[in-house]
């Protein structure tokens, strides 16, 4: 099955990982995700760039509801969203795979693919980005 971002812009999908695609201001030196027309600070352009795929979790809370688009039940469960800081400055929230308590402030990162759904053929699996921890 072929994955596909589920929205252009936020992500593209290399061989079968992915990368955010985020903007860098010359004028400030600043990246920013998600991509900008202009930088927020001067209004001048920017570039379109790849983000690390790699960073920190900043922060996490755990929420009991299921994702939105999802099928899944809530009772019982829920998911975790973090904040991730990349090495490029960028503070990044997304959901964070795993259950309660298994993250740490400050524990390493990495981007991977969330599957959302099916097309009918099966042929396309239309996926966001999540992360999950690394375990060295």
């Amino acid at each position: 099955m072929t994955p596909q971002p589920i929205e252009d812009g936020y992500f593209v999908i290399k061989g079968e990982q992915p990368v955010l695609l985020g903007s860098y201001s010359p004028s400030t030196g600043n990246t920013y995700y998600p991509q900008r027309k202009l930088c927020p600070v001067t209004s001048e352009p920017v570039e379109t760039v790849e983000l690390p795929t790699e960073g920190e979790l900043y922060s996490w809370t755990y929420v009991r509801m299921k994702m939105i688009g999802s099928t899944e039940s809530t009772e019982g469960g829920g998911h975790g969203v973090g904040q991730i800081d990349l090495p490029c400055g960028t503070r990044v929230q997304s959901i964070i795979q795993g259950d309660m308590g298994d993250w740490t402030i400050g524990m390493k990162m990495r981007l991977a693919l969330l599957p959302l759904k099916t097309d009918r053929d099966k042929n396309l699996s239309y996926c966001s980005y999540c992360f999950v921890p690394v375990n060295d």
